[in-house]
């Protein structure tokens, strides 16, 4: 501030000549800043408390200087008074009169910025300050509250509706500013009637295929601005309108893709920092619009176009600033959601190393759970349901192994279901999203983890204490919707507890005695009391869900035979789960759990996951809980939980068989006649049966017949690929 103030006493200065003007003589009479400067040099911390009558002081020296008249009579004067101006009011915001003194000079800059007469510099020049002060609520509010508010909201509206004319963009800053701390400004602007939508739709689109020639400040981007402000922190019904403008999707993609481009190489230099605040708001606007029923189709569509959107957003997982890994993370998972977008994901190189690797970072710098990490979960967990997704599950646990039992990857995962249990993280959607992903990932980990990798996963400290007090807590939601997580909860509890697949297999089978590998589980559940009672609850209830078939019933069943979860139930109960959840967070979440959170981020991954649609993994069936692909006779592939339905033979497409349904089965199974196994009618030449591609034991008429046999046969047939895949 010090300079900037001397170097406009300097340039004031110049000015004492013969035939001065009044008005300058008058300014320079009164340009004695030493004890104000002197007084800003030695107050600790900046003006505060009394030394806000400087900033009054200040405020007042330099509103003269920002009258239309001072600035027709005297531009050159303009520019080292509009950086004065910033200089001082970011020493000075934070004084309780910041509002009162410095809302007249916003007062002045806006009618400066209003007024044609005055050069296309100067008044580029008065917007930049201008939006420097409307940052501050109390001064944005102090300008709104003149009469003359309305009028001059009107009048930006019109100025932004100018195409081609050079205060175009700073229409839209300045109206961006004012509709971010006023609803009725942002209804205005965003109103059919005020028409501006698919004008800035059409200028963000412009800017990307045609770079602006020389320098480029933020106000190049107001158009950005302003739809960042309709699409992310507008009141709802201003959202909607904005997520539905025709063509915003394409143009953010095709903005994000430029501005990642070597021909905008010197535009980021000039940018500096403020280039990544912008791709923050289109990776925020982007997730907004996939976010949305309305808007989805269109986004996922643009960012699965041949632009090669993909690679660079994965990108933005390694950004530094928390909200564009948020943002970027729920758009993937978004993407993730369909099967077109899994694809896509899968052709993309270390695709879900980006997204693994992002776990662990956030995990390791003391991130909250519910931004970054929670989406990157949901986003691997879908990827499961690819056809390939037992690649995903095997990268991820050789990555989990080779950080040890108290990695960072491990310790994310439980620290997403620790936190999944603490109802102030927010809405019931991101709660369940949060355990979801942490417990669906462990639960494929566990399936395709050989007896050594296996070993690591029960060891980690305090998972299973984790995984019984999430059981209890989400046990008691009355909710089919929240009724998956339980049962991932039960088999991953069993899994980590000792179950292999054998025994779940022999229904019935006795536990083993707990080992060392098996010892933190077995200690757990002893210190859980009221998981005894929640598992009784889960087989009660008539008749079990679809989702989950047989294989959590096997699971709970073979845990009410511990010793450790009937000891538990005989001992005097502990405070509630809640309490347990609390005390297993630290140690299972590591630093993510003590991390100070950013109340916008978390505001804003609130918004995200509060507007997604409900979708298979929330109640229904899922892909995750679909038959495996059906195969001709000795058809060979490999099928998981996540494969879609369908059929294919061994000659890569279709239902059709080569004739010989079983030459691929074992001896047992070639002793006995084939029939499906839902409606029993056995194979016959011109309709042979089609062979799970799962298990390799059960056999179908076709996919109806597989579909309705599912729930029946899940638990069994996932025994089977666990026992294949630890052979």
């Amino acid at each position: 501030m010090s300079t900037a103030m001397l170097e406009l006493g300097t340039a004031l200065s110049r000015k004492a000549q013969p035939g001065l003007a009044p008005e300058v003589q008058e300014v320079i009479s009164g340009w004695d800043l030493r004890a104000l400067l002197d007084a800003a040099d030695n107050t600790e911390g900046g003006l505060q408390g009394a030394a806000a009558a400087a900033a009054a002081a200040i405020a007042e020296l330099l509103q003269p200087l920002l009258s239309g008249a001072f600035v027709s009579a005297h531009p050159d004067l303009f520019a080292p008074t509009a950086e004065a101006v910033k200089s001082t009011f970011l020493l000075c915001r934070s004084t309780e009169a910041s509002a009162c003194c410095f809302g007249p000079v916003a007062a002045s800059l806006l009618d400066l910025f209003l007024t044609e007469q005055l050069s296309w510099q100067i008044r580029r020049t008065a917007a930049e300050p201008l939006v420097t002060l409307l940052a501050q609520r109390d001064c944005a509010a102090w300008l709104l509250a003149a009469p003359s508010a309305a009028s001059a909201v009107d009048a930006l509206i019109a100025a932004a509706k100018r195409d081609g004319e050079p205060q175009q963009d700073s229409a839209f800053t300045v109206l961006a500013a004012l509709a971010l701390v006023d609803a009725a400004t942002a209804e205005r602007a965003s109103s059919p009637e005020a028409a501006l939508l698919p004008i800035a739709v059409e200028c963000i689109r412009s800017i990307a295929a045609h770079r602006p020639q020389g320098s480029m400040g933020r106000s190049g981007f107001g158009p950005l601005q302003l739809l960042w402000v309709f699409g992310t922190a507008a009141p709802d019904a201003v959202r909607t309108r904005a997520r539905a403008a025709p063509g915003l999707a394409g143009a953010i993609v095709d903005l994000f893709m430029a501005l990642g481009s070597e021909e905008w190489a010197a535009t980021r230099e000039e940018l500096g920092a403020a280039c990544e605040d912008f791709e923050a708001e289109m990776l925020e606007v982007l997730a907004g619009l996939l976010s949305s029923p309305l808007s989805n189709t269109p986004a996922s569509a643009a960012l699965l176009s041949p632009r090669g959107a993909l690679p660079r957003l994965l990108a933005q997982l390694r950004s530094p600033f928390e909200q564009t890994r948020c943002s970027a993370s729920f758009s993937i998972a978004e993407v993730a959601r369909e099967e077109a977008g899994r694809d896509a994901l899968f052709n993309v190189p270390r695709a879900a190393s980006e997204l693994a690797a992002a776990l662990r970072r956030a995990h390791s710098e003391g991130e909250d759970p519910v931004l970054t990490q929670s989406h990157a979960a949901c986003a691997l967990m879908r990827l499961l349901h690819h056809s390939e997704g037992w690649r995903v599950a095997e990268a991820l646990v050789r990555a989990a192994t080779a950080e040890g039992s108290g990695g960072s990857l491990l310790g994310s995962l439980a620290g997403l279901i620790a936190a999944s249990v603490d109802e102030s993280v927010g809405s019931i959607d991101l709660q369940y999203r949060m355990c979801l992903g942490g417990v669906a990932l462990l639960d494929e980990m566990l399936a395709v983890a050989t007896a050594e990798q296996l070993r690591v996963l029960r060891q980690v400290p305090q998972l299973a204490a984790v995984c019984a007090g999430a059981l209890q807590n989400w046990e008691r939601k009355d909710s089919n919707v929240e009724f998956s997580v339980v049962e991932y909860l039960v088999i991953v509890l069993a899994a980590l507890a000792g179950l292999d697949a054998g025994q779940c297999a022999r229904r019935g089978a006795q536990p083993t005695a707990a080992t060392a590998e098996t010892a933190a589980a077995r200690a757990a559940l002893r210190g859980a009391p009221g998981v005894e009672g929640t598992l009784r609850r889960l087989l009660g209830q008539q008749p079990p869900s679809e989702d989950a078939g047989m294989e959590a019933v096997w699971a709970a069943e073979w845990l009410l035979r511990l010793p450790e979860v009937n000891a538990a139930a005989a001992a005097v109960p502990t405070p509630a789960v809640a309490a347990t959840a609390a005390a297993a967070a630290p140690t299972a979440a590591g630093p993510a759990s003590a991390a100070p959170m950013a109340a916008q981020a978390r505001a804003q991954a609130q918004a995200l996951a509060a507007a997604v649609p409900p979708s298979a993994e929330a109640g229904g069936l899922s892909a995750a809980a679909q038959p495996p692909v059906l195969a001709a006779g000795s058809g060979v592939g490999r099928a998981d939980d996540g494969s879609s339905g369908g059929a294919s033979s061994s000659g890569g497409g279709g239902t059709s068989s080569s004739g010989n349904a079983g030459s691929g089965s074992s001896a047992a199974s070639a002793a006995s006649p084939r029939a499906c196994g839902a409606c029993g009618k056995s194979a016959a030449a011109e309709a042979p049966l089609l062979r799970c591609m799962g298990c390799k034991a059960q056999y179908y008429c076709g996919n109806a017949c597989a579909a309705a046999h599912w729930p029946s046969h899940r638990a069994a047939c996932k025994a089977a690929r666990r026992a294949a895949r630890r052979s």
